[in-house]
């Protein structure tokens, strides 16, 4: 029991020990990069490194990295050289290239990291500590991890592990740090091995989800190679199994494919399957930034599931209406200051705006019936305030076919409106009209009756020009 108590005790000294080793070995490093970074390093001269070998470089640039890629303790005359020349081996580097675009994102995570060293000079000593603790690496932004828990037993017995290692960070004896963007969380001894780019980066690039069902390649075409880390994927010296990602159609090994289940977009769009798939961290990672961004056409690239589900129909519907009575709140004073719009839909607002657009949150929860009953109160709310205002009333329409003085609005129920003059007409009393909106009527008519007038003045100018012209003709001198 005593020797099992010694330990115990023993642990929070080794495991600092050992985060103290790996720092000045990897500071140890970067020195003894930076001495020969007047000159390009050859292939065979640079030295093995396993960190800076998983960095998902190009082959190409594979001999500038000594000289592009520096830890997270460099410091700001490191950056500046980084920053110098690979700027010049940007404006070298064809167009739409791979390695344009890696050394287009490096240059910017480079500034970023050279941006914070500065302002961390630039402010008190307490301030530096706090600055020197953001880290960025390859595209990341790491802060320092403190979960957030009600009490301390719930933070104790949730567990997390780091998303590079996979090993259970130990909040008593480990530090972790987690990415402000994409939620990487990961060791403080694994910062500087992170070789996954941010998934914050990946969709900013790619704006949209993946809209293909699975896309995959096959193991053949990543050659054998987990799509992330690059572990061999085959039977030579031990079995590691590839798991393949049903959101981006590539094979990882378990070390970057945790079996996590989440809906995949282009299943909902197309097939309208909400069931989870097996995907990899980094589709993880990147589908949880999609979830609330309004990014899918769901009428343009799959129009018949408004034909069949009449779930859809409905909230269709209710989001038109809130289009229309958007544009009576807009205009109105009292519910400007009100703010009537931001009170009800938040960070919603797409809801109200257009018809068009969905969030991957809005189709699920078209599917569970919940965004129907929020619109239905919203538009509660605004058809409340828009029939007591006196500024929204004064903006109705009355039907002109049947010179009703009932008042009415695109939004209500039995109502149409034409889209070529905009008129709010009795949807029975249009269809007594063949469909025929009176107001167009008259519009063109008007236009024909002003198209005839500009053809009779056209007509008598060229006449009057034509006398001119025979007037000022003299006769010929015969004699």
């Amino acid at each position: 029991m005593s020797s099992w108590r010694e330990n115990i005790t023993s642990l929070p000294s080794a495991v600092a020990q050992f985060v103290n080793e790996s720092a000045s070995t990897a500071s140890t490093y970067l020195h003894s990069a930076h001495s020969g970074s007047g000159t390009s390093v050859s292939e065979e001269s640079a030295p093995q490194h396993t960190d800076f070998k998983a960095l998902p470089i190009p082959a190409s640039l594979v001999k500038e990295q000594w000289r592009l890629i520096f830890t997270s303790d460099a410091n700001i005359q490191d950056l500046q050289a980084a920053i110098a020349h690979c700027r010049d081996l940007v404006l070298l580097s064809d167009e739409c290239s791979e390695e344009r675009r890696w050394l287009v994102r490096h240059l910017v995570d480079l500034r970023y990291s050279l941006q914070e060293l500065e302002e961390a000079q630039a402010i008190s000593s307490d301030d530096v500590v706090l600055m020197n603790a953001i880290k960025s690496v390859v595209g990341h932004h790491f802060v320092p991890h403190y979960p957030s828990a009600r009490n301390r037993l719930q933070a104790a017995a949730k567990r997390y592990y780091c998303d590079h290692c996979t090993g259970i960070i130990w909040r008593v004896v480990q530090a972790a740090y987690i990415c402000s963007d994409c939620s990487y969380l990961v060791h403080q001894k694994c910062i500087d091995s992170v070789q996954r780019v941010c998934a914050h980066v990946l969709a900013s690039e790619r704006q949209f989800p993946v809209a293909e069902i699975c896309p995959e390649i096959g193991l053949a075409a990543q050659r054998y190679k987990c799509a992330e880390c690059s572990t061999l994927l085959n039977f030579k010296n031990s079995w590691i199994e590839p798991r393949l990602c049903d959101y981006r159609g590539l094979y990882y090994c378990p070390s970057c494919h945790w079996n996590d289940s989440f809906i995949v977009p282009a299943r909902i769009v197309h097939n309208w399957d909400f069931t989870p798939r097996r995907v990899s961290r980094t589709g993880l990672q990147e589908i949880q930034l999609f979830v609330d961004k309004p990014l899918i056409r769901l009428e343009e690239e799959n129009p018949k599931l408004f034909v069949f589900l009449e779930k859809l129909c409905t909230v269709k519907k209710l989001r038109q209406n809130l289009v229309h009575m958007r544009h009576y709140l807009a205009a109105c004073k009292v519910a400007v200051e009100q703010k009537l719009v931001d009170q009800q839909l938040g960070r919603r607002r797409h809801l109200a705006q257009s018809n068009e657009f969905y969030s991957i949150g809005d189709l699920v929860q078209v599917e569970s019936g919940v965004l129907a009953d929020f619109l239905q109160g919203v538009f509660k709310v605004f058809d409340v305030h828009i029939r007591r205002c006196d500024m929204c009333l004064a903006k109705a329409y009355i039907c002109e076919i049947c010179s009703n003085n009932e008042v009415i609005f695109p939004f209500d129920d039995g109502c149409i409106k034409c889209d070529q003059c905009n008129s709010i007409y009795h949807r029975v009393c249009l269809t007594r009209k063949n469909m025929i909106c009176p107001k167009c009527v008259r519009i063109q008519e008007r236009r024909l009756q002003l198209d005839r007038m500009a053809s009779k003045q056209a007509d008598k100018e060229i006449d009057i020009n034509a006398n001119d012209a025979s007037d000022e003709v003299q006769p010929a001198n015969t004699t």
